[in-house]
């Protein structure tokens, strides 16, 4: 951005010149430009040109004195410099110079989830939805859980049910703002709202527990495809489906599912389940997404899932790169820490080398050991490789994204805007929530990652998801 103050007012009237037609098809996205009632004097002349440029989303601005020049190469592009048009004619001057500008990573997007936010109607989540648009965000991943409207099933909601209208108007409001939207259904964990009573009760893993569904009965595969079917079907659109698939590390208690495992481990169990629901996935025409949880701590399932698999990473306490934190999944599957730091950070001269936000992780999340024999020598042989020069004492933030990426896998990054319940003085904790969005960004856009989409868990009115969505927005960008 190269820009000079200029002494020269915004005129009242503004007025479009095209070279073509496909040009001339993105004037709608300027009309804000032009807001009725200006009673200033004078002409503002916006001329648009489409250009080849590599970079997705991409535009430029030129000024020179009342002529605007726009040139994008695509629809999001003249959307994008049409959003900072209007941003800079609220200012009293016109500039003079050049705007160049790009997005840092082409997936950039929120976690809208419904079944969190037990208050949010579908005025509220337009709203979110059009803040998203105006800060160049691009993606929406939406979590309906127990509030959509299946028809197959009967599903027990705690909250008011979003209607069918509801869901269409979410979706054509997304199209309108060119955002993708991104349907979620889980399919192992987190099913309460299935399996807390008849007729599904019966599929639990468990059935002391209402939490996590058998992977060994067909009628749970079945299932799993009915209700994906129902949101598949309201959302025709949708070029990704994700199945969730996180935390289901507890599978293998029932017989049939304990005698799998015995023959082909948690991973071999999980893999097969998670990996036909992928390969369904891909025949009904969508890309499946899944966690990454479950699969990093037992890696041999991802022998089982087709390449076009895309793993959503998540990590809601690396804060910085490198980290003195590790969450060593696969270790913790074999019965290793959960979180966990050197030892050598016990010392106070150590501990002052870290921000406040890494020490208030550290002492939240994490235990001291002596990293290398508490992960043993299986995670060592399996990620060793990621964990950086200086490990033990610091850590590659991320570690297992590159392990993804070399696994030939494509990969979004999922930091938290509201996660872990962690907040300060009754108000979410956006410091640290701020430094692992910047943090995934950083990794995200360095790795060839796909890109990023800040999740949020906990119940909080959904007002406070906007500033985790402009946090987002910059560091992506």
């Amino acid at each position: 951005m190269a820009l000079t103050p200029t002494l020269t007012r915004w005129p009242g009237r503004v007025r479009f010149e095209t070279q073509s037609t496909e040009a001339a098809s993105h004037l709608r996205h300027f009309e804000r430009v032009a807001r009725p009632g200006n009673v200033r004097e004078g002409e503002l002349v916006i001329k648009l040109f489409v250009a080849s440029d590599p970079r997705p989303e991409a535009y430029v601005l030129d000024f020179s004195g009342t002529t605007v020049t726009v040139t994008a190469g695509d629809e999001r592009g003249f959307r994008n410099a049409a959003i900072t048009l209007d941003a800079l004619s609220t200012s009293d001057a016109v500039p003079f110079g050049r705007i160049e500008d790009w997005p840092r990573l082409p997936l950039r997007g929120f976690h809208l989830n419904l079944e969190s936010y037990r208050r949010i109607g579908i005025e509220q989540a337009i709203h979110l939805l059009e803040s998203a648009a105006r800060f160049k965000l691009n993606t929406v991943l939406a979590e309906y859980g127990p509030r959509f409207p299946f028809q197959s099933q009967s599903v027990s909601c705690g909250s008011p049910r979003w209607s069918t209208d509801d869901v269409a108007r979410l979706q054509s409001t997304a199209a309108r703002l060119g955002l993708d939207l991104i349907p979620l259904q889980q399919s192992l964990a987190h099913l309460e709202y299935l399996l807390q009573g008849p007729p599904h009760s019966a599929l639990r893993e468990n059935p002391e527990r209402d939490n996590l569904l058998c992977p060994s009965k067909d009628e749970s595969a079945a299932l799993i495809r009915a209700l994906a079917g129902d949101v598949l079907q309201a959302h025709p659109s949708a070029t990704h489906f994700h199945l969730g698939g996180d935390e289901a590390r507890k599978i293998g208690q029932c017989e049939a599912c304990a005698a799998a495992v015995r023959q082909a481990g948690v991973g071999g169990l999980y893999g097969r389940y998670i990996g036909d629901l992928a390969r369904w996935m891909l025949s009904q025409g969508r890309r499946p997404i899944v966690w990454d949880d479950t699969l990093c701590a037992y890696p041999d399932a991802l022998t089982h899932l087709p390449q076009e698999t895309i793993i959503a990473y998540w990590d809601y306490i690396a804060v910085a790169d490198p980290t003195p934190v590790l969450i060593p999944r696969m270790a913790h599957a074999a019965g290793g820490p959960r979180v966990a730091h050197h030892w050598s950070w016990l010392s106070p001269w150590r501990r002052r080398r870290i921000s406040d936000v890494q020490a208030d992780v550290m002492r939240d999340y994490s235990r001291p050991s002596n990293l290398k024999s508490a992960l043993g020598d299986a995670y060592l042989r399996e990620f060793g490789r990621h964990l950086g020069e200086r490990f033990p004492t610091w850590v590659r933030a991320l570690p297992y994204l590159d392990y993804y990426r070399e696994k030939g896998f494509d990969v979004i990054c999922c930091p938290t805007g509201l996660g872990n319940g962690d907040a300060r003085d009754g108000l979410p904790n956006f410091q640290r929530f701020e430094a692992n969005i910047r943090t995934h960004a950083a990794r995200a856009a360095e790795s060839g990652a796909q890109g990023v989409i800040t999740t949020a868990w906990y119940d909080m009115p959904p007002d406070v998801l906007v500033q985790p969505l402009m946090l987002t927005a910059q560091h992506t960008w």
